[in-house]
């Protein structure tokens, strides 16, 4: 990701009263870039996860699949917080703020949320897909995980989502000449190095093949429809583990990841990568573990 000079007043007139769907604006990287996106006037449908969490799932449950109470905490854990940043949103200065929720596993269901956001707001500018499942743990040691059930659920929630969401907004995309930002990984170009998150290493990479493909299909046909892809890596939150041990100088701030998503909707890079050392760390990592 190259940073262009881009101006305050740059970024509120490309995205001042622009309809934004933002899915799963309940995680740390969502909620910050809701307000980044508030902050400079646009309107935002905002979106939380329901359902089943793998990674609550096997956490809470023993790794059983049928796991009502990791289905009712995260329901319990995204709702009332998605009623708070909608409140500051509309603080920071989005004119409007509307919510939904939805189960990123039912992958034939998720085109309601294109088709909600258009009734609601008579159209749609920008799709961020944000949400993801991310269950950790070595593969070949826990018996949940190669289950068809649970490799069906991870790949349905961080990627057939994503492409029913992308080909449901593809023509209210067309008419606005509008964009969509796909969170990617570091993990999708190469293997998963710690050795703990194999599923989702697979899930990303089948990601950025089709989005990559979808990229060069639009360009190849002149759309008007632009996507970046974004290649992030570790970053520092101080809830969540990071994918692997380093150093805070070598991870990212949320903060400031959030805001170069926000300036990627207005300079449109096809990939958008932070923290920009992570990638050649993380081939680094790679190359002397498969020595």
């Amino acid at each position: 990701w190259h940073a262009t000079s881009v101006s305050v007043s740059d970024y509120k007139t490309h995205l001042s009263n622009k309809v934004v769907l933002l899915c799963d604006a309940t995680s740390g990287l969502g909620e910050l870039l809701a307000y980044e996106l508030a902050s400079q006037g646009a309107k935002m449908v905002l979106v939380a996860r329901e359902g089943r969490s793998e990674a609550l799932l096997y956490a809470l449950n023993d790794g059983k699949l049928a796991s009502p109470q990791a289905e009712l905490q995260i329901s319990i854990r995204t709702e009332p917080v998605l009623r708070k940043i909608r409140a500051k949103s509309l603080e920071l200065g989005s004119p409007q703020v509307e919510v939904l929720s939805i189960d990123f596993g039912n992958v034939t269901g998720v085109k309601t949320l294109v088709d909600a956001t258009v009734d609601m707001m008579g159209g749609l500018d920008y799709l961020i897909l944000n949400h993801a499942e991310t269950p950790r743990g070595s593969f070949l040691d826990i018996k949940h995980q190669q289950t068809p059930e649970f490799i069906n659920r991870s790949f349905g929630v961080n990627v057939f989502s994503f492409i029913e969401l992308a080909l449901r907004a593809m023509p209210h995309l067309e008419k606005s000449k509008g964009h969509i930002f796909v969170r990617s990984s570091t993990l999708g170009e190469v293997p998963d190095a710690s050795s703990t998150l194999s599923v989702f290493s697979a899930t990303k990479h089948a990601l950025n093949g089709f989005f990559y493909s979808l990229q060069q299909e639009l360009l190849a046909k002149k759309s008007s429809v632009t996507i970046s892809i974004g290649a992030l890596g570790g970053l520092v939150t101080g809830k969540t583990m990071p994918l692997f041990k380093l150093p805070d100088w070598l991870m990212g701030d949320l903060t400031e990841c959030a805001h170069g998503m926000m300036e990627s909707l207005v300079t449109r890079p096809r990939t958008f990568t932070y923290p920009k050392l992570h990638p050649y760390i993380t081939r680094f990592m790679w190359y002397f573990q498969s020595k």
